[in-house]
């Protein structure tokens, strides 16, 4: 029997009435990739804070190499051997690589020996295939590079147990090899590695064993030769999801017409430099890339929430290049921005009064009962709405007049997507809409989506997930540095993908051709 570096036995913490981790038992091998699957409010957090000194358990016990241990804080959990790599990188930009690893690691506690901590991080990079400057400031460095970092900081505290939280998302596919082959090299020098992910097909790839979570409680444990991404998904959710499939119906006439379009981030630079397409009725439109490299602000010209410096926009043939969104918006489109939180909800609102936002003109919620005073709202149709769009969406709520702030992220997610589509728009313009959403919540998006297409309207689909526009696009772009290229012919080759992601494509394209 292989030997345990970590236990978890009847693992249980409640918020509350809300049981988060029911009875959990869960078992990390020495020197193996153990992932950790479940939708949105499955515990995989909760487990993972449990295990990281963040929370206590109100029951159960954890063991580290077989001893019971009381984690009740990350400093005692680094002390024990247990490292974490968050989601959002937890870097100093303006600090060296060295100076970074330094600070949580605790060399030169009192003194902070430059040369000595670059060699120590030196030693690191080369020992585990982490190549890195230590001289380099983290502003400097790409995602890529910011994550190995955060590996390099867990690993200089000696951790041998690390816990990695959606390391996949912001990676291009040949960045997501390199992490994987560092991966591997760690768990054949003896660490053990928890995986914490949403992408089937990369947790069929990387794992040894899978745990699936669902509602708080252990639904599964198997090995990854033992399972598929279809059985895996029906553990997740509780029943089998539908497959996506490709469109076989000619696209009309269209509906977004894009010509040289070019816009300037806030600092007057150039992000946006000059794409022309268009997306049709009955289509969706996919544009892929690595975060950062003009996706968003394309977005938003198009929306009229950024002025374009040149080029022009036209919906169902009327232009509307730079045009409020004020006069835009009741012209039949509908925009999921980037941003949830700042740009789609206003926190401090009830879910109900997110849900009307940008749409009370449009759907008549003015109340009938005072003739001239449109300041009143129809509060009881607007109740009704909410209440049957937050069915339909399954947003997990308390209540219709609950603070939007008070749900979490992907439940936030849920409002401003129900309330985008309930508008049956001729365009939607989606820029990441299932960051954050758990796998039935997301499928459920996806057939929305689908659905629009089926309705002969046309969907622009702007993601990180490349996964993601794979499956549901129909035309594929990339956007690399502001310029968009057509990658549809590449559906079925990563690699040229890949390229086109990393600004590669002009040179190596015809290496791999």
């Amino acid at each position: 029997m292989a030997s345990l570096a970590l236990e978890l036995h009847g693992v249980t913490k409640a918020f509350g009435n809300n049981i988060a981790v029911d009875s959990v038992d869960f078992a990390l091998e020495r020197g193996e990739i153990h992932t950790l699957l479940g939708e949105n409010g499955a515990g995989k957090s909760t487990l993972m804070n449990l295990i990281y000194g963040l929370y206590q358990p109100d029951a159960g016990e954890i063991l580290i190499d077989g001893e019971p241990c009381i984690i009740d804080s990350p400093k005692t959990a680094i002390a024990l051997g247990l490292g974490m790599v968050h989601q959002h990188f937890m870097l100093v930009p303006s600090l060296s690589v060295a100076e970074n690893i330094a600070l949580t690691s605790g060399r030169g506690k009192f003194r902070f020996h430059r040369s000595e901590a670059e060699e120590h991080v030196q030693q690191l990079s080369t020992r585990y295939g982490l190549s890195i400057s230590p001289q380099t400031k983290v502003w400097q460095l790409s995602v890529g590079l910011q994550q190995r970092v955060e590996i390099l900081k867990a690993l200089s505290a000696d951790a041998e147990i690390l816990i990695l939280d959606e390391p996949t998302a912001v990676l291009s596919p040949q960045k997501i090899t390199e992490l994987f082959t560092i991966l591997r090299r760690l768990k054949s020098d003896g660490h053990s590695i928890i995986f914490i992910s949403h992408k089937l097909k990369e947790v069929m790839e990387i794992s040894d064993r899978i745990t699936v979570l669902r509602l708080g409680k252990k639904v599964a444990t198997t090995k990854v030769a033992g399972t598929s991404p279809t059985e895996l998904a029906k553990q997740m959710v509780g029943h089998e999801l539908p497959e996506i499939q490709r469109s076989t119906q000619a696209p009309g006439s269209p509906i977004l017409e894009i010509r040289k379009l070019i816009a300037a981030d806030h600092d007057g630079r150039q992000v946006v430099g000059g794409p022309s397409f268009d997306v049709r009725a009955g289509e969706i439109v996919g544009i892929a890339g690595i975060d950062g490299n003009g996706q968003i602000e394309l977005a938003e010209t198009i929306v009229g929430l950024r002025r374009s410096q040149s080029g022009s926009v036209r919906f169902n043939g009327q232009p509307i290049t730079n045009l409020p969104t004020s006069k835009s918006r009741p012209l039949g489109y509908g925009y999921v921005p980037e941003d949830r939180q700042t740009e789609g909800l206003i926190l401090s609102f009830t879910v109900a009064e997110n849900l009307i936002l940008n749409v009370h003109q449009l759907k008549g919620y003015r109340s009938k009962l005072l003739k001239g005073w449109e300041a009143f709202l129809d509060l009881k149709r607007i109740d009704a709405d909410s209440e049957a769009l937050i069915r339909s969406y399954d947003v997990r709520t308390t209540h219709t007049h609950a603070p939007a702030g008070s749900l979490s992220g992907g439940n936030q997610q849920k409002v401003v997507i129900a309330r985008e589509l309930s508008q049956e728009p001729q365009l939607l313009l989606a820029v990441n809409p299932t960051r954050g959403l758990d796998i039935g919540a997301a499928d459920y998006t996806h057939q929305q989506f689908l659905e629009q297409r089926r309705q002969q309207r046309a969907v622009l689909l702007i993601s990180t997930e490349l996964d993601e526009i794979l499956a549901l696009s129909d035309r594929i772009f990339v956007m690399y540095r502001g310029g968009l290229t057509e990658a549809t012919a590449f559906r079925d080759d990563l690699s040229k993908i890949g390229l086109l992601m990393t600004g590669n494509w002009q040179h190596e394209l015809d290496q791999v051709s």
